[in-house]
């Protein structure tokens, strides 16, 4: 494409792209496909792939088979995230005392 002229970008169903990604004009990103942070995408990428770079090729190529869950089928049941959530937080707590954060933040260790 010419400087100065412009063309469509593309983004197919359940494309998520990292912070910083810049997207040239005319490309398609097709669906189930995932961009890293600070990627340049200067040529279409394929469904069911990651790609990540400058510029941005396919570094990995997803199961089509798997179910891929989109960002509103995720944020569809705002109490079953909280829960997940509250799940989470209690296995990485897990362990924590007063005495543990007494004894790291006055003799930090390698596994601190």
């Amino acid at each position: 494409f010419p400087v100065g002229k412009s063309a469509p970008v593309y983004l197919e169903e359940n494309v998520w792209l990292g912070d910083s990604v810049i997207v040239t004009k005319g490309v398609t990103i097709h669906k189930n496909s995932i961009i890293g942070a600070g990627s340049v995408v200067i040529d279409d990428i394929p469904e069911n792939c990651i790609a990540a770079g400058n510029p941005a090729k396919v570094v990995k190529k997803l199961d089509k088979t798997q179910h891929f869950i989109t960002r509103g089928e995720w944020l569809a049941n705002p109490e079953k995230i909280s829960r997940d959530f509250d799940v989470l937080d209690r296995e990485n707590l897990m362990g924590n005392s007063l005495y543990g954060w007494v004894r790291a933040s006055l003799f930090p260790g390698k596994q601190d």
